[in-house]
């Protein structure tokens, strides 16, 4: 059943209104094709980002460098790849966040690369119709990550073309966590599917947009923690990017 209440959205199942409404979400500011179609304009600021979860991801403003939210802080990766805690008042033109809390733990053998990874994991999730927040600690023998470069507010080139030209960060021997979430192929528009991954090293001195790496581990524990909830913030702009306000729409689903 589906029942649309103002700005709200709700596609209903089997488990009750009632229970639905204080479902484990993740909230998401914007969407994937905004970023396609160049709006970069900040509109989510970080402080307001901390309480709407404490895991996640997204870039700022711009696209002036890469978001990690670990354990309750966020991180900018800026352009020349250095790594710093970021300032409340920096805004966030498109970004996932979740409270963290896992509900399962996946072991995967046989894993030496990232796709290695994604093909595991799309075997193991117990449901591919659902979000999961993923979190992985692990060891790289080597590993690229990608960054972002600040754009001016009148461009709206496509995301796709700033990708091409993006900053890559390298690095051997480096250990930290994958910052993720599965979703599924229906939220394409909205988000990366089936993966989005982003990595901080241990040291909080290395990160950004995971691309590709050699694990030095061939087994590795993932901690998911799923989902039956989707809030969604639509930025409203006109052509130049600019943000007037921004409204809410929630999407729960149950499989």
């Amino acid at each position: 059943m589906r029942a649309i209440i103002g700005a709200t959205i709700l596609i209903l199942a089997a488990t009750p209104l009632k229970a639905q409404q204080k479902a484990d979400k993740i909230f998401h500011y914007s969407t994937m094709d905004a970023m396609r179609n160049g709006v970069y304009t900040g509109g989510l600021s970080v402080k307001e980002a901390k309480q709407k979860g404490d895991f996640g991801l997204g870039t700022f403003h711009l696209l002036d460098g890469e978001l990690i939210a670990l354990n309750g802080t966020i991180y900018r990766v800026a352009t020349d790849g250095t790594v710093a805690i970021a300032s409340d008042q920096r805004s966030i033109p498109f970004g996932s966040f979740t409270f963290f809390k896992a509900d399962h733990t996946i072991i995967l053998k046989d894993i030496n690369t990232i796709d290695d990874l994604q093909k595991e994991l799309l075997n193991h999730l117990p449901s591919k119709n659902r979000f999961y927040a993923l979190k992985i600690e692990a060891t790289f023998n080597n590993i690229s990550l990608g960054g972002a470069i600040k754009t001016h507010e009148s461009d709206t080139t496509g995301i796709a073309a700033f990708m091409k030209n993006r900053p890559v960060y390298t690095k051997s021997n480096v250990r930290g966590t994958i910052v993720g979430f599965y979703n599924p192929p229906y939220i394409s528009g909205i988000d990366l599917s089936p993966f989005h991954f982003h990595f901080l090293s241990t040291d909080k001195n290395f990160g950004g947009h995971l691309m590709n790496g050699k694990l030095s581990s061939a087994t590795i524990t993932v901690y998911a923690d799923e989902k039956d909830s989707y809030e969604l913030a639509l930025p409203n702009t006109d052509n130049a990017g600019y943000r007037r306000h921004w409204k809410t729409s929630e999407t729960t689903a149950t499989y």
